[in-house]
């Protein structure tokens, strides 16, 4: 049985010394003269006020309030309609298309329920 031997501090520091003067030799890119006289002599650009960037920045957010109501009426628009096209015939194509738009409105209530829950929907 082989005991491994921990290594000692001054072998720990040699080797930190022994890769950093590897590395202190090696040759960087020039970084000089990277940027274009173009990209030099362009303008900085304007400074602005943050506020109204802020402002068009939640402009685009959705309201809870105006999206539940807008699938509230979107079901009950869809379950008022699968409740007339029913009654009003009988042929197998009709049928279909209101056990879809059945299936529509009990999708949206679900996502309203859920949205209200916190809920992800898939």
């Amino acid at each position: 049985m082989t005991l491994m031997r921990t290594p000692r501090p001054l072998s720990i520091t040699a080797l930190f010394l022994g890769v950093s003067l590897i590395a202190g030799c090696t040759q960087f890119p020039a970084l000089d003269r990277t940027i274009t006289p173009e990209l030099e002599a362009a303008s900085f650009p304007d400074i602005v006020p943050i506020d109204p960037l802020l402002a068009q920045a939640t402009a685009g957010r959705i309201d809870p309030v105006r999206t539940e109501a807008e699938l509230s009426g979107r079901a009950a628009q869809l379950d008022a309609r699968a409740g007339r096209i029913g009654s009003n015939s009988a042929d197998a194509a009709t049928a279909a298309r209101v056990a879809r738009l059945r299936a529509r409105a009990t999708e949206l209530k679900r996502t309203r329920q859920a949205a209200e829950s916190g809920e992800d929907v898939e």
